[in-house]
């Protein structure tokens, strides 16, 4: 038996034959697929996962209109992502904009509330409307609720849309110079977290 389990231990210990893994070959019909997929979804992560390249390939084969697109998004991200923290303040020293708020940003854009649309309610909600945040525990999870009652609000406002959208550039120009923070160096940061040694319990 003793020799059995030390022949396995050897064996699993042993480098593995992998098999390569399949590339998928770059042509018309892939790059109109990255672009019509992008144009969709405005996620090069998830365009990778779909047809499986790395998402520097699917940069690479973006058309212009994508990567302005790509980049109006970027700029709706850092716009909201500033907002909230000109709402609630610096959440700490080394995370100007709490993890919780991070991840409802991607959750809510996910159920298909652009950036926008949630800096958009925010502004709604509590520059319009005048809500206090003294209940909001410094959370954007309000977003959700007020969506629809904030999108049909800007609907009748439409005529001043581009007014909207010039004054959210302003804005976000004015927090990239006056606040040191970069939201790039927050947003999509892989943490380690730390192990817990289960010895330690109980001591």
């Amino acid at each position: 038996m003793s020799s059995v389990s030390k022949y396995l231990t050897i064996f699993e210990a042993a480098p593995q034959e992998k098999e390569p893994k399949k590339k998928t070959k770059i042509n018309e019909e892939t790059i109109q697929k990255i672009n019509q997929r992008y144009s969709e979804c405005k996620n090069m992560a998830q365009v990778a996962r779909e047809l499986g390249i790395a998402p520097t390939t699917v940069k690479k084969y973006l058309t212009e209109e994508n990567l302005q697109l790509k980049q109006t998004e970027s700029d709706d991200r850092d716009a909201l992502w500033y907002y909230i923290f000109r709402l609630f303040g610096e959440y700490s020293e080394d995370k100007p904009v709490s993890d919780w708020n991070i991840t409802q940003m991607q959750k809510f854009r996910k159920q298909g509330m652009p950036y926008r649309g949630q800096l958009l309610t925010l502004q709604y909600f509590y520059d319009i409307r005048k809500n206090s945040k003294d209940r909001s525990n410094g959370s954007i999870g309000i977003i959700p609720f007020v969506y629809d009652e904030a999108r049909l609000y800007y609907e009748k406002q439409a005529k001043k849309a581009d007014e909207i959208g010039r004054a959210i550039q302003k804005q976000l120009e004015q927090d990239r110079i006056e606040i040191k923070y970069n939201p790039s160096d927050y947003i999509g940061k892989k943490t380690r977290r730390k192990l817990i040694d289960l010895n330690e319990i109980g001591e």
